[in-house]
């Protein structure tokens, strides 16, 4: 199956043509959102992304579908204050 992942700031990868944000992943029927993180390399924690399938919310283990749109995000934090 083929899943569309868009990576987002500091997760996008570099080329010598470019950043890519956009990538097709061929990926075995039956594979969750952590196969396809493993398969890219991103080697974050999950409390650090931030994930969605379809434009809602995913877990790690959500089971992928052929055609799926994937958004990787880094989480941001910060803000506290004196």
């Amino acid at each position: 199956m083929k899943v569309t992942v868009h990576l987002h700031t500091t997760l996008q990868r570099q080329t010598p043509e470019g950043l890519i944000r956009r990538l097709e992943v061929e990926l075995p029927g039956g594979s969750r959102v952590a196969d396809l993180l493993a398969d890219l390399e991103i080697t974050l924690s999950m409390d650090a992304l931030l994930l969605a399938v379809n434009a809602r919310v995913a877990e790690p283990e959500q089971i992928l579908q052929d055609g799926d749109q994937v958004n990787i995000m880094p989480a941001i934090s910060g803000g506290g204050g004196s």
